[in-house]
């Protein structure tokens, strides 16, 4: 008796555990439709190419600069014969 009852009980949860996925695939396919929908909306809506661009000329101030650093690079290169340059490292 109690191995049958055993079986059904887990013939029960193979049923749950399958509407469950049923259920959860479909969510999903609409969360996917409704995610394309709201894509081609915002596509249709928002266009680079036809967005009208103000230009703005800012000039920088003395104030506005602030060096953070100096550095100095050596990069070695060899000449050759012919005036060509090569790396050297």
């Amino acid at each position: 008796m109690r191995g049958v009852s055993r079986a059904a009980e887990a013939k029960q949860d193979i049923n749950r555990a399958e509407d469950t996925v049923e259920a959860l695939q479909q969510q999903l396919n609409d969360l996917q439709a409704q995610f394309e929908e709201e894509t081609k909306a915002l596509e249709g809506r928002i266009d680079p190419l036809s967005e009208d661009l103000e230009t703005i000329i800012l000039k920088p101030r003395k104030t506005d600069i602030n060096v953070q650093a100096v550095a100095l690079v050596w990069m070695p290169h060899w000449k050759d014969e012919n005036g060509v340059l090569t790396p050297a490292f």
